[in-house]
């Protein structure tokens, strides 16, 4: 993907069903990327667990914000929560998991929390 520099960028409701077009997208950037069939499972299932962690915080969120390029021989991603007005209805997430899954697929993992829970979480990986 030399010279091909830009950022891909994606706004979804903040609703398990639309999870799908999140991981799609990376596996596709991925897949631009030279990445292997196991390196992009693993972003699928980074993606996955990082929309559940932001769907699973006290505060419910309206949207979830995916930003992700590839960039000096890494892909970058960041995946934020829009937050809504009130609390989520959904029971939260454990933190210490998540981090753990995180950690075991990707060499570089960030959750950034704050009061109302975490509230953007970003990795990357060599491509």
């Amino acid at each position: 993907m030399a010279d091909k520099r830009g950022e891909i960028m994606l706004s979804l409701p903040a609703d398990r069903d639309f999870v799908l077009l999140a991981r799609m997208a990376l596996s596709g950037l991925g897949m631009l990327a030279g990445l292997d069939v196991d390196l992009i499972d693993d972003l699928r299932t980074a993606t996955d667990e990082c929309c559940d962690c932001l769907l699973h915080q006290p505060m419910r969120a309206d949207r979830l914000e995916l930003r992700a390029r590839v960039e000096d021989g890494r892909l970058y991603c960041c995946l934020n929560a829009v937050r809504g007005a009130g609390a989520s209805d959904l029971p939260q997430s454990d933190l210490e998991i998540t981090r753990g899954v995180l950690e075991t697929l990707m060499p570089d993992v960030s959750l950034q929390c704050d009061a109302c829970g975490v509230g953007s979480i970003g990795f990357s990986l060599p491509v």
